[in-house]
């Protein structure tokens, strides 16, 4: 089945505040491949080519929202190493919201900011900040938005203005490994509810790759595709069993993301189906790592490395500077995984690289 037929469509209403806390939400720590972990743990997967950074920087940090751990991490990276590095480095909360997010930026910018760093900001919706940064002369770097390599490079629409680069990881290859864990672990019988929130590039590039492994299984099934967004997260546990109830058949879930798929677990649970339905989710925060910990309703989970990622950010930053290529793709290696009952992390722990990249990247700066 092609995404798109026989989707089951929930009302949708303003993008702006829910798109700025789906992203939020959905990048709260980490994605991957864990039937085969997507790169060695003792292989360094980001540059070789050293790119000397400049001093004197003045650096404005700003994130999607302090009250998402995931799209916070990536931005408390960043500033750690834009520290180490003895830049001025200040960090404004976007606390959610558009307004925010563009008053953060544009507060950096008058305090002299040479360099902004976005975490999670979907450039759709700051496009205010990024024209006065334009005009400025002020590059502005992004992690997690999945609009760059390697993933899908996506340009705003109406000739709107776009990052210079954006950091992520591969959220396709991740959507990938879900779906090969779900034919693995279904015996090549899987037939699932697929859960979208195609308000963002990075959630629907997983989805895709998700889909698209079901596709080639001749066991599997896709019975529908049902859109939510970020502002009906509280409420997907009620639609998420009502339609298990009216399709018993259907004995998979795919979320989009971890807030949401936490709120599915509970419900699922609680409706006495937890025997009957597995579920995986995409960003690996320790909640949903527990559940498979515990074998309750959630078997794998997609998971990134948001403090690579954030260094690599700075890594790509200073390649802008200096007006050195930057890396491809543009992600640098953001390490990620697959995690499952087999692969756990310690309890309460969260997927990471186990290289030492600070240090890694600290020698190509000198």
């Amino acid at each position: 089945m092609r995404v798109g037929e026989q989707e089951s469509t929930v009302r949708r209403g303003g993008l702006g505040l829910r798109r700025a806390a789906a992203l939020a939400a959905l990048l709260s720590s980490v994605v991957g491949c864990g039937l085969s972990v997507a790169r060695a743990d003792d292989a360094w997967p980001g540059p070789t080519v050293p790119a000397k950074a400049p001093k004197d920087i003045k650096v404005g940090v700003v994130a999607c929202g302090a009250q998402f751990r995931g799209c916070y991490a990536p931005a408390l990276a960043a500033a750690e190493a834009a520290k180490a590095l003895g830049w001025t480095v200040t960090i404004y909360d976007g606390a959610g919201t558009q307004e925010k997010q563009n008053g953060g930026m544009l507060d950096a910018l008058s305090s002299g900011a040479n360099l902004l760093l976005t975490a999670a900001l979907d450039p759709d919706l700051i496009q205010l900040g990024l024209s006065k940064a334009k005009e400025a002369g002020v590059p502005v770097v992004s992690s997690s938005a999945g609009t760059d390599t390697p993933n899908p490079v996506i340009t705003p629409p109406n000739g709107g203005l776009k990052y210079v680069t954006d950091v992520g990881t591969d959220f396709p290859a991740a959507g990938r490994g879900l779906g090969d864990f779900a034919v693995k672990d279904s015996g090549g019988k899987a037939n699932v509810v697929v859960y979208e929130d195609d308000e963002y590039p990075s959630s629907v590039a997983s989805l895709r790759g998700f889909v698209d492994v079901i596709k080639t299984c001749p066991g599997c099934k896709v019975s529908d595709i049902v859109k939510m967004t970020a502002s009906q997260v509280g409420s997907v546990g009620q639609m998420v069993v009502g339609y298990l109830q009216a399709h018993p058949d259907v004995d998979w879930v795919y979320a989009p993301y971890d807030p949401a798929a936490a709120v599915m677990v509970n419900a699922i649970v609680q409706a006495g189906l937890q025997d009957k339905v597995k579920l995986v989710s995409i960003v690996g925060s320790a909640q949903n790592i527990e559940f498979i910990r515990q074998g309750k309703v959630q078997v794998a989970d997609a998971a990134f490395d948001n403090f690579y990622m954030g260094w690599a950010q700075v890594d790509q930053a200073i390649r802008v500077l200096n007006k050195q290529p930057l890396i491809e793709p543009h992600g640098e290696g953001t390490p990620f995984a697959i995690i499952t009952k087999d692969n756990l992390p310690p309890p309460g722990g969260e997927f990471g690289t186990k290289v030492d990249y600070r240090s890694k990247f600290l020698s190509l700066w000198k």
